[in-house]
C-alpha cells in the first residue's frame, strides 16, 4: 500500500516534530471558524458545545501524552 521507505532517514526530533505540527493544524483550523458555524445546529450556545475549546483540550491532552512518551 504505502511505501514510506524514503522516510527511513529522517531524524527522530523532526519527526516528533512533524507529527505534533499533525496534532496543531487542527487547531490553528478551528481558531478560524466563525461562531455561526461552531453553533450550526444546535439548540442553544452553551459553552460546552464551543468546537474550539473541545479542539483545544483534545490538542493539549494528545501533545501532552506525545511528548511525555
Amino acid at each position: 500500500m504505502f511505501n514510506f521507505d524514503w522516510l527511513s532517514g529522517t531524524d527522530l526530533g523532526i519527526a516528533k516534530l512533524l507529527m505534533l505540527m499533525a496534532f496543531i493544524a487542527p487547531l490553528i483550523f478551528s481558531l478560524f471558524l466563525k461562531r455561526g458555524y461552531i453553533y450550526k445546529g444546535a439548540a442553544d450556545n452553551k459553552l460546552w458545545r464551543n468546537l474550539k475549546l473541545w479542539i483545544m483540550g483534545l490538542t493539549v491532552v494528545m501533545v501532552s501524552v506525545y511528548i511525555y512518551f
